[in-house]
């Protein structure tokens, strides 16, 4: 079975699991069964059937009590074995084994195979003989439990006391497959994980613990009874988690006895991990990750090699760089060493604890007056933030791979080195973090998907057998002539044995189906109102409105705004009840409640109008949030809603094993955080906070330790690693989070692809959901045609046929019924007008002319195509539609003959000039100088009088090019050409502003200045111009309606989220501050006031900018949660605060964190995953509708890509000739050979060492080995060079590898040289030069030469550069956009959060590294801060207040769109060419294969003589090779001939990989279509028939003469 990529997997998903589904269901019926077991006629015909050959022979019971006579007959058997085999070797005969492995149903711990049917109570929890015929010779026996699954047993006597037939022994099987002993022991060990949990153990707990160690004894003595302990297969020893259990119990008693110190706290946590087997479905999960951990090796070394590479070149970049502080100047009196080693003297920022940093380049950080800026004291972050050794730097690289707060490293480096550091964390984000984990979510989707191909092709065998097996047994029944196979579906079968409860149908019949009233007239009529689409277009309405009524709600109100809520509230609850009253009056209890959404309906109208009852009660008023539940009845006729809602419902119940065991990584981790760290943190934590109090994120006590478990599972880890660090020690620490970091990871990256593939099945949608959404599209078209009739009797015309195009269903969800044909969408269009194509303003106008007359021959037809001159093909669109025309005849220059043919000429005139290529190059060039130009205008600009007067009056200029620009392509094109195409659209966008701006300018209107912000739009018309980006945003607007309505109806979720947030937070963020920090002595608001009066200036009753006081702050907060930026902040309030105007205090409502946790598990994970989905079925979808090699692509990059793909395609090549020279013949065989490669990159890796040994605090003996270190080995790489110059002299350059060692030799040199140079003629070093001298460290890449997997995955990236060059492009014209757009409004915001003097809108410069940083979201929420401040928080006659309408919008939209572009289609470009590579990519046997054949096809002719064959074949290398003799297996391969008996490449190498993987349909075609390229011109000739040809005319002619006489005659006869 040929291997599916991700992609083809995606595509058949659902039906994948749909046959996975079905094959768990199968079960044969007794009379089947029977039939089977007895008709031997009917075994035969089944023979071949997998299923039917573990039966037992006919005549013969299924199950069997496993006696001593059954030990007797496994001791025959072996005994028959053993002669045969020794019978066979006396007479030096193969031992052929029938089965070599046991069959793969009949496993230990699977269930029992259908085929088998049920068995008898009394076969269940007694041994029996085994049904598998690989074990019915050994001894061993099995057990079927409750449930029906296998266990396996050694006959043995367990600990050689307990037979299989032992009293003791039956009684401890059954004990332990008991459902009750199991469920036992998981109450047991669930109990010892809630006293793991318990902070100060009581007295009591002691003996509960005791208890429980017993318990776990007990457990392992049954194990031991049952099974034995170690000799046998089947023993206790030999199943690795009861290894767990002897730890456990023996670690217990020797902590009694002996101390063994934090060691304790991780053996106390050891039971936790026994919930993993003792929960099956978790085991398995379990191991289905492991196997996912071993097909990771490859990609785990090549980001291991790419880290380590970044991290050696960043530790040399980099080093004692965070050490430079602003250090108070001294006076003379003080000690100058004494002075800048006291962290008195540096310089601090307000309310930061870390001393500035600064540089001592011109772009780094500067110090105020009266400091100076010096490298000393420690470095950051408890100095634990640094590049001053490998490790360190190592840390900070896979900081920035899981981009964990790496914007403030970034920040630190720029502010002490500089902005020319960014172009390194530039390429370090791109390929550690981008692409490597890209690549890792690829191997691991592969992975995953691979897993669940083989269980659906297990699944498909078993459907395949069953399948066949009916099959046979009708044609059975037939030719019997017996009717004992029931007819009827299984279905109906099944509901037939379905016991039914006589007092159940009585119940029924008597109160819950009413059938008295079924003709009555009022129920009738009730049936019609309820089933009109006016009513549930009534109910949507009033749902609307009673959103917005709940949207609405914000703090603080007005009395008589308050009243109106709720008088509404009142009225929908009661609108909303008595439609549920209609409902159910209409249709009857019976028919009622078989609908799902009107049993909702009747709950939360219950719990609303019982919470209208005891609004009084303040302990009730929680139940005026289920209000916010209704929101939900939109999914009845929204579809993309309900998609988001049942994806939801059917992942908490199918992933539940995904989800759990995740649940149990966390509670482990957290426990063991708690019991090992706990005291460390309550012991030592004023090494960690001033005032010795925890901070909130610790592990002294399990919630918090939870909550920080949580907060590393969400992506935040280094932070609560430095204080770990700090209270319990470096080395357990970062083991601790190294592991708890990569499994939760791993964890739930498994869950997030089980998700994505969940995700894209849906559900079906029932028979009301589809009625309700046919309601609703019948009434808006009802209303549509209301409409529309009522305007063609007022304009007196009939109007075209409108209607509301449904939009039902997505691509990814069915309906159940197959006639609906009509979807609802959100636009009202014209059913008449197809779907225009996207294309570029100047495309458009370089098909004008082809398509000028199309109108002209509709109307007068074909008399008049005969009448045109020549050139009438030339002539240009029209200029203005048909009905602009009629209304204005005059317009029509054919009115006017005189002036038509000028008109014309002018005309042919302006689409030559627009379509001239120099003019769209004049256009660009023109674009992007103004878009230059608005990047120079900064703060600086009103300073620069000669600048600012020269960017006026090129901006005059550009306005005037860009208008002549437009005219031009208006009397080329025409009007209706111009305005009918999206990017010219945007064109006449960017003018219209340009001519605004400019009127504003020079007449100094102030309303109009507003357009001249809008001049930032300008660059946008880049995207047209460059192929790449157009294609990229062509491609984006092709999905974006889809991704509009998945958004919304993510967002809609998200409404229910905030309107919760509302009402459980609004007005509950404030707090009494001094200056910075909350007053702890202040109560409620009150008090505040009371110190404001009492002339206390620095305090005030302050709110949080982020906060909960309406529904679109709302948003914005849940919008930081979910991208996982200032959520911390936000859920730190949450939990502090307490009432409306009350002071917080810390963590009084902790367990407020469980609205956020739901949120990021609902309305993140799942909305985010929701969202992944649908963008990649659209991408896949609009792929397949362009026909396009690769999505983001443009022609010329699928050329390129072509070619790069034949060149991947490795062929045959001539090898090098041996010089004839001796000594260079001595020297070729001596650079030929796998030694001398391997030698040189074991050198290659010793250099890295060399540079990774670097450190700070380095001596001179040190520095100089390293120097003499370097030096050899650059003198060896130089002698390498010159070895294979001279032994392959202009051969040399034709290998790249060889090109590559080349250039690295002549940067060694040079960056040798230049260093001495630099060093002794200047004081610094340029980082340019340092790179130069680093890029030695590139070297160490030969060693994906010899580890080809690693070089696929390298080669994926490689192919995946064009369109993520595309990616990359399109997203810096966005970023250019947004940079401009942030100069223009926020250049003078306080610097305040993460704006400072690095971080600002200022320059372009600084705003570049601001949406540089944005683009990974990290830091957006330090930038919303300063952008949305208002005062008091700023001073506005300074101008430093921020716009919060603006840069809220301004903030928002870039993040969106960065994640749309960056996060997904970065992933899905790497997803799609790591498909590709892996359909495409020739795998090691073939590159092996053409290895081989370079030695026996020199001239590279692609045929070997059919002679030669056998000698190539035992050349190979396993497992190709055919060893001989090999003469009969080569003739049974079947190969093709042609002339001269010679055999081609392709067929030979079909032929041996067919033996090794399987000839599949696909490689059938494969050959085929390689059969038609490359042997059209040669005539095959088969060479199996051709020997047998040559066999039988031997044998003929032997026979011929030895009886020439009858031979004869008998030909005779046959020519008679």
């Amino acid at each position: 079975m040929r291997r599916k990529t991700f992609w083809d997997f995606w595509g058949n998903s659902k039906e994948e699991e749909e046959v996975v589904r079905r094959a768990a269901q199968l079960k044969p019926f007794t009379s089947e069964l029977k039939m089977l077991l007895g008709n031997g006629a009917l075994r035969a015909q089944l023979e071949n059937s997998k299923m039917v050959s573990l039966l037992p022979p006919v005549g013969t019971n299924v199950f069997r009590h496993f006696t001593p006579g059954s030990l007797k007959e496994i001791q025959r058997c072996r005994e028959v074995q053993e002669k045969e085999r020794q019978k066979r070797e006396d007479k030096n005969i193969s031992v052929t084994i029938a089965q070599e492995n046991p069959a793969g149903d009949l496993k230990s711990g699977k269930p029992l195979p259908f085929i088998f049917g049920d068995p008898s109570p009394e076969f269940v929890n007694t041994p029996l003989e085994d049904l598998d015929p690989f074990y019915q010779s050994q001894k061993v026996f099995i057990v079927l439990d409750g449930q029906k699954v296998i266990h396996r047993f050694n006959a043995d006597p367990a600990c050689y006391m307990l037979t299989a037939y032992n009293h003791v022994r039956t009684s401890a099987i059954k004990i332990l497959l008991h459902s009750f002993f199991r469920a036992f022991i998981l109450l047991t060990i669930l109990t010892n994980c809630v006293f793991m949990t318990v902070q100060e153990p009581l007295e009591w707990t002691r003996i509960v613990k005791f208890a429980i160690i017993t318990i776990y004894a007990i457990e392992v003595l049954v194990k031991v009874a049952a099974r034995g302990f170690c000799v046998g297969r089947f023993t206790f020893l030999r199943d690795p988690w009861n290894w767990l259990d002897l730890v456990i119990i023996s670690t217990a008693y020797l902590a009694e006895m002996v101390n063994l110190g934090s060691l304790s706290g991780f053996l106390q946590v050891l039971p936790a991990l026994k919930l993993i087997p003792a929960i099956p479905s978790v085991k398995k999960t379990l191991g289905a990750l492991t196997r996912v951990v071993r097909k990771m090796n490859h990609v785990i070394a090549l980001s291991l090699g790419c880290l380590m590479v970044l991290a050696a070149l960043e530790l040399h970049n980099f080093m004692s760089y965070l050490l430079n502080k602003c250090v108070l100047i001294p006076s003379s009196n003080d000690s100058f060493v004494d002075h800048i080693n006291d962290p008195a003297n540096y310089y601090y920022l307000p309310g930061h604890t870390e001393a500035q940093l600064c540089g001592n380049r011109s772009s780094a950080g500067t110090c105020p007056e009266g400091f100076m800026c010096l490298n000393v004291g420690t470095n950051p972050n408890y100095g634990y933030t640094n590049f001053d050794s490998f490790g360190w730097a190592f840390l900070a690289l896979l900081r920035l791979m899981t981009q964990d707060f790496w914007e403030d490293l970034f920040r630190l480096i720029l502010r002490s080195g500089g902005q020319i550091f960014t172009i390194n964390f530039l390429a370090d984000i791109l390929l550690a973090s981008f692409s490597l984990g890209s690549l890792i979510v690829a191997v691991i989707a592969v992975a995953f998907v691979e897993q669940k191909q083989a269980e659906t092709a297990e699944a498909e065998q078993r459907n395949k057998d069953y399948a066949e097996i009916v099959e046979t047994l009708k044609k059975q029944e037939k030719v019997d002539g017996s009717g004992g196979l029931d007819e009827k579906p299984r279905s109906e079968r099944e509901d037939e044995q379905r016991p039914c409860s006589p007092c159940c149908s009585a119940f029924t019949a008597i109160f819950i189906k009413w059938t008295c009233c079924d003709g009555c007239r009022p129920k009738q009529l009730l049936h019609r109102v309820v089933s009109d689409p006016f009513f549930d277009l009534f109910v949507v309405m009033c749902l609307l409105l009673n959103i917005v009524f709940m949207a609405i709600e914000h703090f603080p109100m007005t009395y008589q705004f308050a009243e109106m809520l709720i008088i509404g509230e009142l009225v929908f609850a009661v609108i909303f009840a008595v439609e549920v009253g209609l409902r159910f009056l209409a249709t009857g209890p019976y028919f009622f409640f078989q609908v799902g959404w009107n049993i909702f309906d009747l709950v939360i109208a219950v719990i609303t109008l019982l919470g209208l009852h005891l609004e009084a009660f303040s302990e009730l008023s929680f139940i005026r949030l289920f209000c916010v539940m209704r929101v939900f009845r939109l999914a009845r006729w929204w579809p993309n809603f309900n998609a988001l809602l049942k994806l939801i419902r059917s992942s908490l119940g199918v992933l539940r094993r995904f989800t759990l065991l995740l649940l149990i990584i966390i509670f482990i981790f957290a426990a063991m955080g708690f019991r090992i760290f706990g005291r460390d943190y309550k012991d030592k934590v004023c090494r960690i906070s001033e005032d010795c109090s925890l901070p909130r994120y610790h592990m002294a006590d399990f919630i918090h330790a939870f909550l920080l478990t949580f907060r590393v599972l969400c992506g935040e880890w280094i932070e609560t690693m430095w204080d770990c660090m700090q209270v319990a020690g470096e080395p357990a620490c970062l083991i601790f989070y190294a592991t708890m970091v990569v499994v939760t990871k791993l964890a739930l990256l498994n869950l997030f692809l089980a998700l994505l593939i969940k995700s894209i099945n849906g559900d079906h949608q029932t028979a009301s959901e589809v009625e309700a959404q046919k309601n609703l599209q019948e009434a808006l078209n009802r209303i549509s045609r209301a409409v529309m009739g009522v305007k063609s009797q007022v304009l007196g015309h009939p109007s075209k046929k409108t209607g509301w195009k449904a939009n039902l269903n997505p691509p990814d969800l069915k309906s159940d019924e197959p006639d609906q044909k009509e979807f609802l969408a959100l636009t009202f269009v014209n059913t008449e007008e197809p779907e225009s194509e996207v294309k570029t303003c100047d495309e458009a106008f370089k098909s004008a002319s082809a398509n000028g007359d199309a109108d002209e021959e509709k109307n007068h037809g074909d008399s008049a195509a005969g009448l045109r001159k020549p050139d009438d093909r030339d002539t240009p669109a029209q200029c203005f539609c048909d009905q602009c025309y009629r209304c204005c005849p005059v317009l029509n220059m054919d009115s006017c003959p005189a002036g038509l043919k000028i008109w014309s000429n002018w005309r042919r005139m302006c689409v030559s000039v627009v379509d001239h290529k120099y003019f769209e190059a004049f256009v660009t060039f023109v674009i992007l100088l103004s878009s230059c130009a608005l990047a120079v205008e900064d703060i600086y600009l009103e300073k620069r009088v000669v600048l600012r007067s020269v960017l006026e009056y090129a901006d005059y200029v550009f306005t005037c090019i860009f208008v002549l620009e437009m005219l031009l392509k208006w009397f080329g094109g025409g009007f209706k050409k111009y305005f009918t195409d999206a990017w010219c659209w945007l064109d006449f966008l960017v003018v219209l502003i340009s001519l605004l701006s400019t009127f504003a300018t020079l007449l100094g209107v102030p309303q109009l200045k507003a357009f001249t912000s809008l001049r930032t739009l300008r660059p946008l018309r880049l995207l047209s111009r460059f192929g790449g980006t157009k294609v990229v945003a062509t491609t984006l607007f092709g999905v974006f309606p889809a991704i509009l309505d998945v958004l919304l109806a993510c967002l809609t979720l998200w409404l229910i989220f905030s309107i919760m947030g509302v009402n459980l937070f609004a007005g509950r963020f404030y707090s009494c501050v001094n200056s910075t920090w909350i007053m702890q002595d202040v109560n409620n608001k009150t008090e505040c006031f009371m110190l404001m009066e009492s002339n206390y200036s620095e305090v005030r009753w302050h709110n949080r900018q982020v906060n909960f006081d309406n529904v679109g702050m709302g948003f914005l907060s849940l919008l930081q949660v979910a991208t996982f930026k200032g959520w911390l902040d936000i859920m730190g309030s949450a939990m502090d605060s307490k009432q409306v105007e009350s002071q917080p205090e810390y963590e009084a409502n902790v367990f407020t964190s469980l609205y956020f946790v739901f949120f990021i598990i609902l309305g993140s994970f799942f909305t985010f995953n929701f969202l992944i989905s649908t963008i990649i079925e659209h991408l896949k979808w609009q792929k397949a509708k362009l026909g396009a090699t690769g999505i983001f692509m443009t022609q010329d990059q699928m050329t390129l890509y072509d070619s790069l793909k034949a060149f991947r395609q490795k062929k045959t090549q001539r090898s090098v000739p041996r010089p004839q020279n001796k000594i260079q013949g001595l020297l070729f065989d001596l650079v030929t050979k796998d030694f001398f490669d391997i030698a040189f990159t074991v050198v290659a890796c010793i250099q890295v060492l060399v540079l990774m040994v670097g450190t700070r605090d380095e001596s001179m003996e040190k520095l100089k080995i390293i120097f003499w270190i370097d030096f050899a080995i650059i003198v060896i790489f130089t002698a390498e060079c010159v070895l294979k110059l001279i032994a392959l002299r202009r051969h040399y350059f034709a290998f790249g590898w060889n090109i590559f060692d080349f250039v690295l030799v002549i940067l060694f040199i040079l960056g040798l040289v230049l260093e001495d140079v630099l060093t002794k003629y200047f004081i610094l070093t340029p980082p340019f030069f340092s790179v130069i001298r680093l890029t030695r460290i590139f070297r160490v890449l030969h060693l994906f030469r010899f580890a080809k997997g690693v070089r696929r995955l390298l080669y994926v990236l490689m192919r995946s550069l064009p369109a993520l060059f595309n990616i990359g492009l399109f997203l810096f014209l966005i970023m250019f956009t947004f940079c401009v757009f942030g100069m223009q409004h926020f250049a003078y915001v306080k610097k305040r959060a993460l704006i400072d003097d690095v971080f600002n809108f200022e320059t372009f410069g600084n705003a570049f590294i601001c949406m540089f940083t944005m683009t990974t979201l990290a830091g957006w929420d330090g930038l919303l801060l300063p952008i949305i401040s208002e005062p008091p928080d700023c001073d506005p006659d300074v101008g430093n207040c921020g716009r919060p309408v603006v840069g809220i919008l301004f903030l928002t939209s870039y993040v969106i769109m960065s994640f749309l572009v960056v996060v997904n289609m970065y992933i899905v470009v790497i997803l799609e060419k790591f498909n590709m590579a892996a359909e495409e990519s020739i795998d090691e046997l073939c590159e092996m294969f053409y290895d081989t054949w370079e030695r026996f096809d020199p001239q590279v002719s692609g045929l070997i003589h059919s002679s030669q064959l056998s000698d190539f074949c035992d050349s190979l290398k396993e497992p190709l090779r055919i060893a001989k003799p090999n003469g009969i297996k080569v003739s049974n391969m079947d190969l093709p001939l042609v002339p001269e008996d010679k055999i081609h490449y392709l067929d030979l190498l079909l032929a041996l990989t067919a033996q090794v993987q399987g000839m599949s349909g696909e490689r059938d075609k494969l050959k085929a279509s390689m059969e038609e390229k490359f042997k059209a011109h040669h005539q095959a000739i088969n060479k199996r028939e051709d020997d047998a040809a040559i066999v039988i005319q031997r044998a003929y002619r032997k026979h011929a003469a030895q009886s020439p006489v009858q031979t004869g005659a008998q030909n005779g006869d046959v020519e008679a």
